[in-house]
């Protein structure tokens, strides 16, 4: 496996990784019923995110010219990232459509299972 393969792999992992601990944040934020400090808890967490995320979409994009993985395109990859950085704010806020909120995460991850089982 390449470099780059392998830097997306690991990428891709710790962005799931990431997902369960936003799903886990809005279960507990649903039950809160309160929104938190933007600057003290939010910020912190979605630009941790955000940095992962924007590292997995320049490796995930070499990898698509390289490979042309078959069903996976950069505009694809483009909404995930769009979406992952919506859901790692959204998770803190109580009023958040719980149905809209599955479906983004649902999405994410089926896009992010399809580049693991298409890397290898």
């Amino acid at each position: 496996m390449s470099g780059n393969h392998q830097s997306v792999k690991e990428c891709t992992v710790k962005i799931l990784k990431d997902l369960e601990r936003i799903e886990e944040t809005f279960v507990l934020s649903r039950d809160k019923k309160e929104a938190p400090d933007f600057f003290q808890t939010v910020k912190p967490f979605a630009d941790e995110v955000h940095i992962t995320v924007q590292d997995w979409e320049k490796y995930v994009k070499e990898w698509i010219s390289a490979v042309r993985p078959k069903n996976i395109h950069t505009q694809q990859i483009d909404s995930t990232v769009e979406n992952i950085n919506m859901v790692s704010v959204q998770c803190f806020y109580p009023d958040t459509r719980e149905k809209r909120f599955k479906g983004m995460i649902q999405s994410i991850k089926y896009v992010m299972n399809d580049v693991l089982t298409k890397i290898h």
